[in-house]
């Protein structure tokens, strides 16, 4: 061979050698089946991050990734006892006795379970090829890794429960308009239940992910029972709870807290099974009414609309102003007056025959589209009692106004309302308007009581001062004068007409009366022919009424109905207020007598004869029946029998009458509002001429110091004001404060489903709140390095089996147990208890991962290192830096070997010379076990003269693989004996 070839084939050899080196090959070519050596130093100068060189399961203290065999420590989750005395020692290895060759070629095949496992056969000679995997997360991304699956949950769940909570209006109930285009609200909700589908999956998944973290340190900590070997993966399958394995799994008493996991995968899998629903009741918007900000609402005018009334004096004050054109027949078709009502009412009675009297009134405004409801109910409900009749509705000139300026809204821009396609809106009078006091809730209705009674006239005359009138019935609302007509009632004592044979057989009524002036209670009484019987006889009626003012709200949705609603005006609200359950604020009504001339006018029908509005409405009690050729009066609603049916009648038409006449309150006044005003000028409309020739739009400005001068169209007049005066007045009228909804599609409509659904979410993102502080504090006391029973606790990130792929691969490495209760399992468990047995995930002498029963005895349990991953990192570096570089790549070698060295105690302590010189010619067995990378810094920071002069293979247990790879080095610099 010449010189060239001599080279080339040495170069060869050399490349050849520095291959087998860092292969992990022999240079005799003979594969090494336990050891894989690290490459050269230049790759750990060059990578991130060293990785681990060993074949078997990387010892986290021979690289980034910490180790899993060690002295036992205690992770969060698991049992404070200790190993059971059954198992051997903690160490991993013992040391060499026999022949370290035999030993390194041979290797150390798995050992059998004790008493019923045999082991097959090991595995085809491919150790020498495997590359090392961590078991546990070291390094600073185990504080964050498994929070990468829950962030998007958690997010995706806040922002879906803020949205279901905070009532927000999204679009009208046609779909909103979109680029001109009108989108489908069906195209929305599809939309919207895919966003919810996945948002359940990444619920899912999170639950999943804290299921999966705890089996995978229970797997490798106190185990799993065998029914649950696969339940860390089944989270939401329904079907898997009803299996035998998970049903038999069983309990351990002395160890309840085994039940947490199968606990938490039951709770899991319900609430997985509930969050896809109530993401969706939470995520799809409802049908319903959003409040409407009334800047936005009426942003072109200036709220609220006013009522040219004094606002004390409405209600409060004597309201009942004599108005001359209300009086004899004009009073009864004057809407504003208080018999305006009068023929409604007339009309009504008249359909006693069709109606039974059991449906409401209705009236209407002439002067806008809009009408209310005049509602009775009777205080006890039972059929056949005669009670006390309760009556209500609306006052007729809110009525008005309201439907004045709903119209005004339809016709002309008062903001983004009026573009609306359907609202709603609500008049309220707001506080410190409307009471004596200035305080008061609101706006007021009419509320009536009334009560009548029937006797027999001729009883009467000859008893006389035998009957009072009702008043017990009425509920008082603590009035003076009503509880006093209570403890002494004002008795029926009427001889003149008792005892005038003239009104026989005729139908009569008194107007309404008081007791004295200024008074509460108001009487009526009359008289009734009925001869039914087969005897004429005469019925006398008594009654009592009781009025006041009740709060109320009224609203309007011109949508759908043109009828003004009243909070007050139903059944319920009236039974709360006459039973005392809401007495706020209600004002008792004080009348006097020269009010009830225009309720009842009177009116001439002919020259002798006199009407008026009771007297035409009482010709409709009676009626005339021929009866065997004989004409004979009868009483015509009802039968005449029947007295509680009679009575309930009467108390219904005069308690109606009342209510209407109080309703219509003798008031005519004009409805403005206020378009744009400012300190020197003042700009409003008035509803009720807004089409008339002054044009309703008036501009006020001063004119000088006695005057104002009011524009309007072309017309401009002074007025003999001033300014100040003028917009005074403003401040006295009656506030009619509007609030504006929109009915459509939006979130955060109050229900019990979306009651439901947000209890669903908290309870999830508790479950992760409880989770996150369980690990965080674990993660804690770690740091702080706390005990438990003598051992360090630790939180395990478990890098394995996160697919149960990956498991049923390990399974597959397993060998079969030989287990009598697994014999015929291959086609099924036959005895439950099998299910009992607890596995975990063990290591065998070779250091190969494996399924191993609890009674199994050749394997080890995987525990972490009790140095953490930041000190070691230190070490790491700092061997690197202090070492001269021909030491480098021996501390680095050592410092990758996955074995524990004993070392001598002098090792431990270098500042102990006595220590280290007692134990230096020392034989016995060391106290303690070192990893090979602290062992070579306690190296360096032991000064020359100092250093142990001996680390031959006595002086260190070690397998065959360490002995093979120390045979293999060059001798360090500081040991002379090798």
């Amino acid at each position: 061979m010449d010189p060239t070839q001599q080279e080339s084939e040495r170069h060869r050899s050399q490349s050849m050698s520095q291959r087998a080196w860092s292969r992990g090959v022999p240079l005799d070519n003979q594969p090494s089946p336990d050891l894989l050596i690290s490459p050269p130093l230049d790759h750990y100068e060059m990578s991130p991050r060293p990785i681990s060189t060993l074949s078997r399961l990387t010892d986290e203290d021979t690289s980034w990734d910490r180790p899993l065999l060690s002295s036992r420590t205690k992770s969060v989750d698991e049992e404070t006892q200790r190993s059971s005395g059954r198992r051997t020692s903690d160490w991993s290895y013992a040391k060499v006795t026999g022949d370290l060759q035999d030993q390194y070629e041979g290797g150390l095949g798995p050992a059998q379970h004790r008493g019923k496992q045999n082991s097959r056969s090991t595995l085809p000679g491919m150790e020498g090829s495997k590359i090392s995997k961590p078991i546990t997360r070291t390094e600073w991304s185990r504080y964050f890794n498994g929070w990468i699956v829950h962030l998007p949950a958690i997010l995706v769940t806040t922002a879906v429960l803020l949205i279901g909570s905070i009532q927000f209006y999204w679009y009208p109930e046609i779909g909103p308009l979109v680029s001109g285009y009108r989108l489908d609200t069906d195209i929305i909700s599809n939309i919207l239940q895919f966003v919810a589908k996945l948002h359940e999956l990444l619920i899912v998944a999170s639950l999943s992910s804290i299921a999966l973290a705890m089996y995978r340190r229970r797997l490798v900590t106190t185990g799993v029972r065998l029914g649950f070997l696969t339940g860390g993966y089944r989270v939401g399958d329904l079907n898997y709870l009803r299996t035998s394995s998970f049903r038999h799994q069983g309990l351990n008493r002395s160890k309840p807290w085994e039940m947490l996991l199968p606990g938490f995968l039951v709770f899991a899998t319900i609430l997985s099974t509930i969050v896809g629903p109530a993401s969706a009741v939470l995520l799809l918007p409802s049908l319903g009414w959003y409040e409407f900000d009334t800047s936005s609402a009426f942003s072109k005018i200036e709220p609220p609309l006013l009522y040219w009334w004094n606002r004390r004096a409405i209600w409060f004050r004597d309201p009942f102003s004599e108005y001359t054109e209300c009086q004899g027949p004009a009073g009864v078709y004057r809407d504003y007056c208080p018999a305006g009502g009068f023929p409604v009412i007339s009309s009504w009675v008249r359909d006693y025959a069709a109606t039974d009297l059991t449906n409401n009134l209705t009236f209407y405004s002439t002067s806008s589209d809009i009408r209310r409801h005049l509602v009775f109910t009777q205080a006890d409900d039972k059929p056949n009692t005669s009670s006390t009749t309760l009556t209500t509705t609306p006052s007729h000139f809110l009525m008005t106004s309201i439907g004045l300026f709903q119209q005004f809204i339809h016709s002309s821009d008062v903001g983004a309302l009026s573009r609306e396609p359907r609202y709603r809106i609500t008049a309220k009078g707001g506080a410190n308007v409307n009471s004596p006091t200035g305080e008061g809730s609101g706006f007021y209705q009419p509320f009536v009581q009334s009560r009548c009674t029937i006797h027999d006239k001729g009883y009467l005359a000859e008893t006389p001062g035998s009957i009072s009138f009702p008043t017990k019935s009425i509920n008082c609302f603590d009035d003076a004068d009503c509880l006093q007509s209570q403890r002494k009632p004002r008795e029926f004592n009427e001889a003149d007409w008792l005892n005038n044979s003239s009104l026989d057989n005729i139908s009569a009524s008194s107007t309404f009366f008081l007791d004295k002036e200024n008074s509460t209670v108001v009487y009526l009484n009359g008289m009734i022919p009925d001869s039914l019987s087969g005897e004429s006889r005469n019925l006398v009626y008594i009654c009592s009424l009781y009025a006041s003012w009740a709060p109320s709200n009224f609203s309007m949705d011109p949508s759908v109905s043109d009828s003004l609603q009243s909070t007050f005006s139903n059944d319920k609200s009236m039974r709360d207020m006459y039973y005392g359950k809401s007495q706020e604020d209600i004002r008792v009504i004080r009348f006097r007598s020269n009010w009830f001339k225009f309720l009842n006018p009177h009116w001439n029908i002919s020259n002798t004869t006199t009407a008026s509005g009771v007297s035409q409405i009482i010709l409709n009690f009676s009626s005339k029946l021929k009866v065997n050729g004989k004409t004979m009066n009868v009483l015509a609603p009802v039968d005449g029998a029947n007295n509680t049916a009679s009575e309930i009648f009467l108390a219904k038409v005069f308690g109606v009458y009342l209510a209407e006449g109080l309703a219509r309150n003798s008031q005519e006044q004009r409805t403005r509002i206020k378009l744009n005003s400012t300190d020197t000028e003042l700009t409003y409309l008035d509803l009720n001429e807004q089409h008339g020739y002054l044009g309703g739009v008036h501009k006020i400005t001063p004119f000088n110091n006695t005057h104002h001068q009011d524009e309007w169209r072309d017309s401009t007049t002074q007025r003999n004001t001033t300014f100040a005066a003028f917009t005074e007045v403003l401040n006295t009228a009656l506030p009619i404060n509007f609030t504006a909804q929109r009915y459509g599609y939006g979130s955060g409509q109050g229900r019990k489903t979306l009651e439901f659904a947000q209890v669903m979410m908290l309870i999830y993102l508790g479950i992760i709140a409880v989770y996150a502080a369980t690990v965080g504090t674990g993660y804690v006391l770690e740091l702080l390095k706390v005990k438990s029973g003598g051992e360090r606790i630790r939180v395990l990130s478990v890098i394995p089996w996160s697919d149960l792929q990956d498991l049923i691969v390990l399974a597959l490495k397993t060998p079969p147990p030989s287990d009598e209760d697994l014999a015929d399992a291959g086609a099924g468990v036959t005895s439950d208890k099998v299910w009992e047995k607890v596995v975990r995930a063990e290591s065998d002498d070779k250091r190969n991962i494996q399924l191993a029963f609890q009674e199994t005895t050749h394997t080890r349990k995987l525990d972490p290192q009790e140095f953490d991953y930041i000190s070691k990192l230190k070490v790491y570096h700092e061997c690197r830096r202090g070492l001269r570089n021909d030491e480098r790549l021996h501390s680095v070698i050592i410092s990758t070997l996955s074995f524990f060295i004993r070392v001598r105690p002098s090792w431990k302590d270098p500042k102990s010379s006595e220590a280290k010189s007692a134990q230096r010619h020392s034989n016995k067995p060391p106290a303690k076990a070192l990893p090979a990378y602290q062992a070579a810094f306690l190296f360096r920071r032991t000064r020359a003269e100092e250093r142990p002069t001996n680390i031959c293979p006595e002086d260190m247990v070690m397998n065959t693989a360490t002995l093979s790879v120390y045979q293999r080095l060059t001798c360090l610099p500081w040991s002379r004996a090798c």
